[in-house]
């Protein structure tokens, strides 16, 4: 075990007299439950202990890595007691990167507790409505699927590398390849690795479909291009320009199939008058388009507004509005049918709720990539006269423990 160092004690506020712990300390643990990251959590004489690479039900054998006065951090030494779930670990840099919380669960485990989760935050809203809570979509990719990353550029031995920063350790892990990752993005950041000096931060969005790509910030002295101001993505038969600094899916095989399950559940029709709020570059004001009257797109991104005209070009029924949605929602004046939410992570703004709460749009769709925010918006929409049609979890993000919810509301 090495030398052992000085000890450094919990002040949680759990704290007792017996409680001295130790970095490297040794502990057996039971994990108990999972914590907002998707990490195990034990407990030790009622203190938190997060281990990585857990599943609730085991017994793992673990080293005391950091200790914060709130938890403690665990290495995983050795599990003593299997979880059913466990499968081989397909990433060499699994545990010290963090990127990826749920590689090592089977993936049609992934699935029932990423409808878990979904369900337990509608039950922590007082929302007792599991029936409506259909099965998680797969994915059609498990690794690959990202269009977006996000590295940390590190000096070490003379040489800047590339990789990411440990949430639980705050350390940083040197990376060659990402499993989650797009291969187009693989293949441009090994093309990177030997040029990043002066870099800290780099930025690589692009496709497989398209081979479009853009990389940020720009490189010199590269053999491909660098500093892009945009890259093509395409969705069905659109064709998206995205800026750098625009939002867009990261994971396009099921933004397709959101919209094929809306579509199946016969919420357009030809006589609509839709609102796409939050609508980005305009990825579902295209796709609804030729299923409506007219759609409106409102978005408070400049340059995504940019985008989203470039990307509608072909359709003749979309006017896009410049702003937020709770300050332009309301000079929408024609009575809207559909009402299509995707707001970011933290959720919906109060004043949009009472502007729908005066305007009553027909049909809402709610789609969020935050289960805790979206059972926050369903249950005031719920509050006022919407009644949950059904709930469809989507996994947008394979191995990790995000989840995409979709949800159908009509009004009472």
């Amino acid at each position: 075990m090495g030398k052992r160092r000085k000890k450094k004690f919990y002040t949680g506020p759990n704290l007792t007299e017996e409680h001295n712990f130790y970095i490297d300390q040794e502990l057996t643990v039971l994990i108990e439950k999972y914590d907002s990251n998707g990490v195990g959590i034990a407990y030790y004489e009622e203190i938190p202990i997060l281990v990585f690479n857990s599943i609730v039900g085991e017994e793992i054998e673990i080293a005391v890595e950091k200790i914060f006065p709130e938890k403690i951090i665990g290495k995983n030494l050795k599990i003593k007691q299997y979880s059913d779930k466990r499968i081989e670990i397909a990433c060499e840099f699994f545990g010290s990167c963090t990127g990826c919380q749920w590689m090592h669960i089977n993936y049609s485990d992934q699935l029932i507790m990423k409808r878990d989760i979904v369900i337990n935050h509608l039950l922590k809203n007082d929302l007792f409505i599991e029936k409506s809570v259909e099965k998680t979509i797969p994915s059609e990719k498990t690794i690959h699927y990202r269009n977006h990353a996000r590295f940390t550029v590190r000096k070490k031995n003379e040489n800047e590398e590339i990789g990411f920063v440990n949430f639980l350790n705050r350390q940083w892990t040197n990376i060659n390849q990402c499993k989650i990752m797009n291969k187009t993005i693989n293949n441009r950041m090994e093309l990177l690795r030997n040029n990043l000096e002066g870099k800290t931060q780099v930025s690589i969005r692009a496709s497989d479909v398209t081979n479009s790509y853009l990389i940020q910030p720009k490189f010199e002295n590269l053999e491909i291009d660098t500093g892009q101001k945009y890259y093509k993505e395409k969705i069905f038969d659109n064709t998206y320009q995205v800026a750098s600094p625009s939002f867009f899916q990261v994971n396009i095989s099921q933004v397709e199939k959101i919209f094929k399950k809306l579509f199946d559940s016969n919420v357009f029709s030809k006589d609509q008058i839709a609102v796409d709020a939050y609508c980005g570059v305009g990825t579902f004001t295209c796709l609804v388009s030729p299923f409506v009257n007219k759609v409106y797109g409102i978005e408070e991104s400049a340059s995504a507004v940019i985008d989203a005209k470039e990307n509608s070009k072909k359709y003749s029924n979309i006017e896009y509005l410049l702003g937020k949605t709770e300050d332009v929602l309301s000079d929408v004046k024609e009575n809207i049918d559909l009402l299509l939410l995707d707001p970011p992570r933290i959720g919906c703004d109060d004043k949009v709720i009472e502007i729908i709460n005066k305007i009553k749009p027909k049909t809402i769709l709610l789609i969020s990539c935050s289960p805790e925010n979206f059972a926050v918006d369903i249950s005031k929409l719920v509050g006022i006269s919407y009644e949950v049609r059904k709930i469809i979890p989507f996994d947008m993000f394979p191995q990790t423990h995000h989840v995409e919810v979709v949800g159908v509301l009509q009004l009472l």
